[in-house]
């Protein structure tokens, strides 16, 4: 690593030994101000830590970054990317507008030829395969219409009450699962909140399901309240605001490592009928409202999933 000009080197460099920071380069230094400007208290010690875990991948705020080690003795070298500046966005990859306009013509056509299928043939067998491929092709066009929303998403601001976005939650859930009962305990201080209320309904809706249909009866519990330790940093109104912090804790089997470093991958899923995007949905609205999904999971034991976004009021805007 001698070898190279650390100072012009794009990546955030730092050599570790005996779990301190020893050296680092200036986009080092930079990337330690955006973790010390998201709130997170004694992010140097934070940092080591996360490098000593193992782990590739770390979020701070909104932003992904990749980390690359080098043992080298008794000290690591560590290089910290930021992964978005290298990840082209799904618009940039093809016309979204334009993909859908080219499956509507095909998806129309089969879905025509199906219904005819049901309305013309006595063989059970025929209406029984036309009435699949119905299912499938609506399937498809979910699927979409998802990806159409992730392309274009926007996020649109108004108050709202939480107790009401709560109760809205549970007669939604208690359909579906009428086997689970969810538990919600709110801070008091938490009566109206500033966010976009259907895009935030649809993120915690979606764990919520996860939860229900990891655990399949019993209790899942949610709680509500502001985190006194996680800040959002308004550099614009120069304000640090706090944190509403979403938990969603359900006792099913867990989640085993692999699949967690998969969970947030578009299309990946180990359900028999998911589209592998509804974590991907809750991911992407979260961060839109300039806020983070964080999942802990232990096997045998349960699962928690964690929304942060920020305290927002009228007055103010990101």
């Amino acid at each position: 690593m001698s070898e190279l000009n650390l100072n012009n080197l794009r990546a955030a460099y730092f050599e570790i030994k005996d779990d301190k920071i020893c050296d680092m380069n200036p986009a080092g230094e930079k990337f330690l101000q955006t973790g010390f400007d998201s709130g997170l208290k004694n992010f140097k010690d934070y940092l080591v830590g996360h490098i000593r875990s193992g782990e590739n991948l770390m979020r701070i705020q909104h932003k992904l970054f990749g980390i690359k080690t080098i043992e080298s003795g008794e000290t690591t070298r560590v290089l910290i990317l930021n992964v978005d500046e290298f990840r082209p966005n799904l618009e940039e990859i093809f016309d979204i507008s334009s993909f859908q306009h080219e499956m509507k013509n095909p998806l129309t056509v089969i879905d025509g030829t199906s219904q005819l299928i049901l309305a013309k043939s006595n063989d059970e067998y025929l209406k029984k395969c036309a009435g699949i491929i119905l299912n499938e092709t609506e399937r498809i066009k979910h699927i979409l219409q998802n990806i159409r929303m992730l392309s274009e998403m926007n996020i649109e601001y108004s108050e709202f009450s939480l107790p009401d976005f709560l109760e809205e939650l549970q007669d939604s859930l208690s359909v579906l699962f009428p086997d689970i009962r969810l538990q919600v305990q709110i801070e008091p201080s938490l009566t109206d909140i500033f966010a976009d209320r259907k895009k935030l309904f649809m993120a915690v809706n979606n764990l919520i399901k996860n939860a229900c249909e990891a655990q399949k009866e019993g209790t899942v519990h949610m709680y509500l309240s502001i985190d006194p330790t996680i800040k959002y940093i308004n550099k614009k109104k120069k304000l640090a605001l706090p944190m509403v912090k979403i938990a969603i804790i359900d006792q099913g089997p867990g989640i085993t490592e692999e699949i967690l470093n998969k969970l947030f991958t578009p299309f990946f899923t180990t359900k028999n009928r998911g589209t592998g995007l509804g974590l991907v949905i809750a991911k992407e609205i979260t961060e839109k409202h300039k806020g983070r999904v964080e999942v802990k999971s232990t096997p045998g034991v349960g699962t928690t999933f964690n929304i942060y976004i920020p305290m927002m009021t009228k007055d103010l805007s990101i």
